[in-house]
Protein backbone atom coordinates (compact mmCIF):
# COMPACT_ATOMS: atom_id res chain seq x y z
CA UNK A 1 0.00 0.00 0.00
CA UNK A 2 2.61 2.71 0.91
CA UNK A 3 4.82 2.10 -2.44
CA UNK A 4 1.41 2.81 -4.76
CA UNK A 5 1.06 5.78 -1.93
CA UNK A 6 4.68 6.95 -3.09
CA UNK A 7 4.03 6.17 -6.70
CA UNK A 8 1.10 8.38 -6.60
CA UNK A 9 2.71 11.04 -4.50
CA UNK A 10 5.48 11.16 -6.87
CA UNK A 11 3.52 11.42 -9.87
CA UNK A 12 1.58 14.22 -8.42
CA UNK A 13 4.96 16.31 -8.18
CA UNK A 14 6.08 16.14 -11.43
CA UNK A 15 2.55 17.22 -12.56
CA UNK A 16 2.99 20.30 -10.06
CA UNK A 17 6.55 20.75 -11.63
CA UNK A 18 5.27 20.61 -15.01
CA UNK A 19 2.34 22.74 -14.39
CA UNK A 20 4.20 26.39 -14.08
CA UNK A 21 7.11 27.75 -15.21
CA UNK A 22 9.07 29.84 -17.66
CA UNK A 23 9.93 28.43 -21.05
CA UNK A 24 11.72 29.26 -24.13
CA UNK A 25 10.12 28.49 -27.48
CA UNK A 26 12.63 26.51 -29.84
CA UNK A 27 12.33 28.58 -33.65
CA UNK A 28 12.05 26.09 -36.87
CA UNK A 29 12.35 28.89 -39.50
CA UNK A 30 12.33 32.59 -39.70
CA UNK A 31 12.11 34.39 -43.18
CA UNK A 32 10.29 37.07 -44.96
CA UNK A 33 8.24 37.35 -47.32
CA UNK A 34 8.02 40.49 -50.72
CA UNK A 35 5.10 41.22 -52.15
CA UNK A 36 7.41 42.60 -55.05
CA UNK A 37 9.72 39.72 -55.62
CA UNK A 38 6.35 37.12 -54.87
CA UNK A 39 8.48 33.94 -56.10
CA UNK A 40 11.73 34.69 -54.14
CA UNK A 41 12.22 33.09 -50.92
CA UNK A 42 14.47 34.71 -48.14
CA UNK A 43 14.55 31.97 -45.75
CA UNK A 44 18.90 32.25 -45.56
CA UNK A 45 18.73 35.89 -44.65
CA UNK A 46 20.58 37.55 -42.11
CA UNK A 47 17.88 40.23 -41.97
CA UNK A 48 13.87 39.35 -41.15
CA UNK A 49 12.07 42.45 -43.19
CA UNK A 50 8.55 44.31 -41.86
CA UNK A 51 7.23 47.03 -43.99
CA UNK A 52 4.16 48.34 -45.38
CA UNK A 53 3.07 51.15 -47.18
CA UNK A 54 0.28 53.54 -46.03
CA UNK A 55 -2.43 54.03 -49.40
CA UNK A 56 -5.62 55.87 -49.34
CA UNK A 57 -7.87 53.23 -48.50
CA UNK A 58 -5.58 50.57 -46.81
CA UNK A 59 -2.70 49.30 -45.28
CA UNK A 60 -0.47 48.04 -48.15
CA UNK A 61 1.81 44.96 -46.39
CA UNK A 62 5.17 44.83 -48.60
CA UNK A 63 7.87 42.58 -46.48
CA UNK A 64 6.26 40.41 -44.20
CA UNK A 65 8.51 38.24 -41.40
CA UNK A 66 7.05 34.58 -40.80
CA UNK A 67 8.50 32.76 -37.45
CA UNK A 68 8.17 29.53 -37.04
CA UNK A 69 8.11 27.13 -33.68
CA UNK A 70 8.19 23.85 -32.94
CA UNK A 71 5.39 22.75 -30.53
CA UNK A 72 6.27 21.46 -27.62
CA UNK A 73 3.27 22.38 -25.17
CA UNK A 74 2.22 18.69 -24.69
CA UNK A 75 5.89 17.97 -23.70
CA UNK A 76 5.64 20.93 -21.10
CA UNK A 77 2.04 19.76 -20.16
CA UNK A 78 0.24 22.92 -21.28
CA UNK A 79 -2.91 21.53 -22.47
CA UNK A 80 -5.09 24.92 -22.10
CA UNK A 81 -4.85 28.23 -23.24
CA UNK A 82 -5.97 29.53 -20.00
CA UNK A 83 -2.21 28.13 -18.51
CA UNK A 84 -0.90 30.70 -20.63
CA UNK A 85 -0.04 33.51 -17.94
CA UNK A 86 2.16 35.65 -20.67
CA UNK A 87 4.14 35.60 -23.66
CA UNK A 88 6.99 37.90 -24.91
CA UNK A 89 8.74 38.07 -28.23
CA UNK A 90 11.91 39.93 -28.18
CA UNK A 91 13.56 41.70 -31.24
CA UNK A 92 16.52 43.44 -31.87
CA UNK A 93 16.43 45.88 -34.83
CA UNK A 94 19.09 45.84 -36.82
CA UNK A 95 17.83 48.83 -39.11
CA UNK A 96 15.08 51.18 -39.34
CA UNK A 97 14.71 52.80 -42.85
CA UNK A 98 10.83 53.96 -42.00
CA UNK A 99 9.86 54.69 -38.47
CA UNK A 100 6.63 53.01 -37.70
CA UNK A 101 4.39 50.68 -35.96
CA UNK A 102 4.60 46.48 -36.33
CA UNK A 103 2.16 43.87 -34.84
CA UNK A 104 2.16 40.11 -34.27
CA UNK A 105 -0.55 37.87 -35.78
CA UNK A 106 -1.03 33.96 -35.29
CA UNK A 107 -0.89 31.91 -38.01
CA UNK A 108 -1.84 27.94 -37.99
CA UNK A 109 1.07 25.31 -39.08
CA UNK A 110 4.71 25.68 -39.76
CA UNK A 111 6.77 28.19 -42.45
CA UNK A 112 8.85 26.72 -45.17
CA UNK A 113 12.35 27.75 -44.99
CA UNK A 114 11.55 28.50 -49.34
CA UNK A 115 8.37 30.26 -48.66
CA UNK A 116 7.68 32.94 -50.67
CA UNK A 117 4.55 35.98 -50.94
CA UNK A 118 3.04 33.91 -53.43
CA UNK A 119 2.85 30.75 -51.90
CA UNK A 120 1.87 32.65 -48.32
CA UNK A 121 -1.00 31.59 -46.03
CA UNK A 122 -3.38 33.93 -44.51
CA UNK A 123 -2.83 35.05 -41.07
CA UNK A 124 -5.37 35.24 -38.55
CA UNK A 125 -6.75 38.85 -38.37
CA UNK A 126 -8.29 38.43 -35.18
CA UNK A 127 -5.52 36.80 -32.61
CA UNK A 128 -2.59 39.44 -32.49
CA UNK A 129 -0.40 41.48 -30.35
CA UNK A 130 -1.05 44.89 -29.58
CA UNK A 131 0.99 47.15 -32.04
CA UNK A 132 4.59 48.31 -31.11
CA UNK A 133 6.22 51.54 -32.39
CA UNK A 134 9.74 51.23 -33.69
CA UNK A 135 11.63 54.33 -34.21
CA UNK A 136 15.12 53.57 -34.25
CA UNK A 137 18.17 51.00 -35.04
CA UNK A 138 20.03 48.97 -32.40
CA UNK A 139 17.74 49.34 -30.17
CA UNK A 140 15.66 45.98 -28.56
CA UNK A 141 12.17 45.52 -28.47
CA UNK A 142 9.30 43.20 -26.65
CA UNK A 143 5.98 42.36 -28.12
CA UNK A 144 3.18 40.84 -25.51
CA UNK A 145 2.08 38.03 -28.08
CA UNK A 146 0.15 36.33 -25.00
CA UNK A 147 -3.59 36.32 -27.51
CA UNK A 148 -0.97 34.33 -30.12
CA UNK A 149 0.59 31.91 -27.33
CA UNK A 150 -2.60 31.22 -26.09
CA UNK A 151 -4.17 30.80 -29.47
CA UNK A 152 -2.10 28.30 -30.37
CA UNK A 153 -2.02 26.25 -27.25
CA UNK A 154 -6.00 25.83 -28.20
CA UNK A 155 -5.26 25.36 -31.78
CA UNK A 156 -2.78 22.48 -31.04
CA UNK A 157 -1.30 21.44 -27.46
CA UNK A 158 -0.37 17.73 -28.79
CA UNK A 159 2.67 19.36 -31.32
CA UNK A 160 1.62 20.86 -34.51
CA UNK A 161 3.78 23.54 -35.56
CA UNK A 162 2.47 27.15 -35.38
CA UNK A 163 3.91 30.68 -36.69
CA UNK A 164 4.07 33.66 -35.45
CA UNK A 165 3.46 36.60 -38.37
CA UNK A 166 5.11 40.37 -38.50
CA UNK A 167 3.37 42.88 -40.27
CA UNK A 168 3.73 46.35 -40.54
CA UNK A 169 0.96 49.79 -40.03
CA UNK A 170 1.30 52.57 -42.09
CA UNK A 171 4.46 53.49 -43.88
CA UNK A 172 7.12 51.52 -41.81
CA UNK A 173 10.08 49.59 -43.10
CA UNK A 174 12.00 47.71 -40.68
CA UNK A 175 14.60 44.65 -40.23
CA UNK A 176 15.38 42.54 -37.80
CA UNK A 177 17.88 40.28 -37.03
CA UNK A 178 17.49 36.60 -38.09
CA UNK A 179 18.25 33.30 -36.37
CA UNK A 180 20.83 33.01 -39.22
CA UNK A 181 22.89 36.48 -38.27
CA UNK A 182 23.77 35.78 -34.83
CA UNK A 183 23.25 33.37 -32.40
CA UNK A 184 23.18 36.00 -29.40
CA UNK A 185 20.98 38.74 -30.57
CA UNK A 186 18.76 36.34 -32.23
CA UNK A 187 14.91 36.87 -31.55
CA UNK A 188 13.46 34.94 -28.22
CA UNK A 189 10.00 33.76 -27.61
CA UNK A 190 9.12 33.41 -23.91
CA UNK A 191 5.77 32.33 -22.06
CA UNK A 192 5.45 31.98 -18.57
CA UNK A 193 2.91 29.93 -17.35
CA UNK A 194 0.38 29.95 -13.87
CA UNK A 195 0.76 28.42 -11.48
Amino acid sequence: MRYWLAIIGTLLLLAAAGSAGSFEARIDVDTYVNSIEEEESYGDSDLLWVSSQDDDDDDASTNETHRSYVNLFGSQRIFNPDQIKSATLTLNVARVDDEGEIKAYFLEGATLNTLTWKDKVEYALNVSSDSVEIDEAEDVIELDVTPVIKKAVEACAEGCPYTIVLVGEDDVSVAFVSSEASDEDMPVLEYVTEE
